[in-house]
């Protein structure tokens, strides 16, 4: 399995610990890697409370992270450091994300609540779905 990550965001320890994430998360599931290798479009994670972003630059079966939020992002996730994590629980259930156990409406909460706010919910939902699945620890 050859995931091809780079990280141009060494100054943002957060950025070490999404590939750690993503990488144990693909290595352990063919599924993941499948997913993986579809992605193509750019993510980027805002943790206003800790003034740490980082974008992340998906291009079918690469993977380069940088500093802060790129202007071209098609999808960012803008919530906590504590919130982060809630994230990475979500259950994955036929290939998808799956919203109605514990961990699934937990999230819907903080999304409805605005404690996660999702830019490109909408208009970008299969690259987010598949960010979901690849950073998903279920």
């Amino acid at each position: 399995m050859n995931l091809n990550i780079t990280n141009h965001a060494e100054d943002v320890p957060f950025s070490f610990m999404v590939q750690d994430l993503l990488t144990g998360n693909i290595e352990k599931s063919q599924a993941k890697y499948e997913t993986y290798k579809k992605m193509n479009g750019i993510a980027a994670i805002d943790l206003p409370d800790i003034e740490t972003a980082i974008s992340l630059h998906f291009k079918k079966g690469s993977l380069v992270i940088e500093p802060g939020i790129n202007p071209d992002a098609a999808v960012v996730i803008r919530t906590s450091s504590e919130n982060v994590m809630d994230l990475n629980a979500i259950n994955i259930r036929w290939g998808l994300p799956y919203y109605f156990d514990e961990s699934g409406r937990k999230v819907l909460a903080m999304i409805f609540g605005g404690k996660i706010k999702i830019k490109g919910l909408l208009t970008h939902p299969v690259l987010l779905t598949r960010f979901t699945i690849i950073m998903s620890v279920m």
